[in-house]
């Protein structure tokens, strides 16, 4: 991953060939997610579609059609991000019996002035920091499953390219800046909910153009062939077709 690639993601939704159509349903797509859990589910199979266009490197949005191979994709995704995340939720619940936890809770196992307030003992402190490690081991294999579903199409097919990027060091790399963008769009996207009456349209159309560049960057970015221990890229690919035309040039 390079510059050009976070350049060419935060470009793709304002691209010429995109079509203002997928935009607005892409919006509604956002502002439904929020009453329907279905329009969330395909919201998830849409990331999977951005992923698989960025690995292509597309020039314009997908679009929202077969809703029904989305939905399949959508709900394959969803499943695995909540069952990446069941571990550190059960960790923070055995630590907090009782409170109803979540993971924004886990926040509070950075500051220990807030846990003496709450009355946690040091084996709950020590329960939350295990809920934040595994919140944040959720989070990156999340991403990482996310790429391998887009990718093979299948859990079954994915679990060996799950392996593979995981331990893939330059994937960290995509994954922090993926990370940084989530962070910034959760800053802007608040601060749009606060403008008065159009606040909730503003922080909706931030919502999904930051999904579209969070979603390109991490098909743009991640390494292409981990399991052969080589890192295929793009500009490696990209040279051997013009040495190739090159070659069958000089034998015509």
């Amino acid at each position: 991953m390079d510059v050009s690639d976070l350049e060419a993601a935060f470009a793709l939704p304002l691209a010429e060939d995109t079509s203002l159509d997928t935009a607005v349903i892409g919006v509604l797509s956002t502002l439904a997610s929020v009453a329907t859990p279905l329009a969330g589910i395909l919201l998830a199979g849409y990331v999977v579609r951005l992923v698989r266009a960025g690995d292509r490197e597309a020039a314009a949005l997908p679009s929202f059609d077969d809703l029904a191979g989305m939905a399949v994709d959508g709900a394959r995704l969803s499943g695995t991000l909540v069952a990446l995340q069941l571990p550190a939720l059960a960790l923070a619940a055995a630590a907090l019996p009782g409170s109803g936890p979540s993971i924004a809770m886990l926040s509070y196992a950075t500051h220990p002035e807030m846990l003496g307030l709450l009355g946690l003992t040091a084996l709950d402190t020590a329960g939350l920091v295990a809920a934040g490690l595994a919140s944040l081991a959720g989070s990156y294999l999340s991403l990482v499953a996310t790429v391998a579903l887009a990718r093979e199409g299948s859990l079954a097919a994915s679990v060996p390219a799950v392996r593979d990027l995981a331990f893939d060091r330059s994937f960290v790399r995509v994954a922090s800046a993926v990370a940084l963008v989530v962070f910034v769009a959760r800053l802007l996207v608040f601060l749009c909910a606060s403008v008065p009456v159009a606040g909730t349209v503003l922080a909706a159309t931030a919502s999904f153009l930051f999904l579209v560049v969070s979603a390109t960057l991490l098909g743009r970015g991640a390494p292409d062939a981990p399991s052969l221990g080589v890192e295929v890229t793009r500009e490696s690919r990209a040279g051997d077709a013009n040495s190739g035309s090159a070659e069958s040039m000089e034998s015509a």
